[in-house]
């Protein structure tokens, strides 16, 4: 009977450490647990802290952009304003720069360059207008050819297309004129016994390069003018060369 009780009595103590060891273990499991969990959530939070903090500053940085940006428009509006004001006074020059400040910014904050596009236009086209109308000022027909080459440096803008066509016929009908004269003084010296040779060649040239404008569509031609010409060279010939000299193209 000892027996049983003392075998009793180690058998209700494997239980109770039994009891023991699974409390335990659930215990510590548990914890463990409950320390993953927590350390799970801690992990989220840090995630959410740095992401709002990310956030906060992606609209600072937009709302930084857009101050800029708006500072930006207004540099340039104020800009566009005093290029405006010195088109109005003829300061061009100052107007050229205010205009390269003004492309600096909108380039750096892409932003439309058209408005100072268009006031740099009207610039250069009032530049041309004016240009123009001092070559027009120019009655000295034998000033043709500077006439011509100051022309070609105007550009021919829709606005002044008219008159920089007009001018620029005038002056090849400039050159047909001076021609003409020429071949008129040289013939008449050739005529008068002054170097007849020499005169009686440059006279032939010379109408011969009036003749080819007239060809070439950029001049009217003189019709009796030029048959004067030819006149006085034929006299000048019989009179004063005669067969000691032979022109080439005598009467063309």
């Amino acid at each position: 009977m000892a027996n049983r009780k003392n075998k009793k009595g180690k058998g209700s103590s494997w239980k109770k450490m039994l009891v023991l060891l699974i409390v335990f273990v659930i215990l510590v499991g548990g914890g463990y647990i409950g320390y993953k969990k927590y350390t799970a959530y801690q992990k989220y939070l840090a995630e959410q802290k740095q992401k709002e903090e990310e956030i906060r500053k992606q609209k600072l940085a937009e709302e930084q952009k857009r101050r800029e940006l708006e500072q930006a428009q207004k540099q340039i509006g104020d800009l566009i304003a005093q290029m405006r004001d010195a088109l109005k006074r003829g300061k061009y020059s100052l107007v050229r720069e205010l205009a390269e400040k003004a492309r600096k910014i909108a380039l750096a904050y892409n932003l439309s360059t058209d408005e100072i596009d268009r006031i740099l236009r009207e610039m250069n086209l009032a530049i041309a207008m004016a240009q123009l109308s001092k070559l027009e000022k120019i009655d000295d027909i034998y000033a043709y050819l500077p006439v011509r080459n100051q022309l070609k440096k105007i550009p021919r803008y829709p606005e002044i297309a008219s008159r920089w066509d007009r001018l620029w016929k005038k002056t090849f009908q400039n050159e047909y004129t001076v021609l003409l004269e020429l071949a008129e003084i040289t013939s008449k010296k050739a005529s008068e016994g002054d170097s007849p040779e020499i005169n009686y060649t440059l006279s032939k040239s010379y109408l011969k390069q009036a003749k080819s404008i007239v060809a070439s569509g950029k001049a009217r031609s003189d019709i009796n003018r030029e048959k004067n010409i030819l006149d006085v060279q034929s006299q000048a010939y019989v009179s004063n060369i005669g067969r000691s000299f032979q022109p080439v193209n005598l009467y063309r």
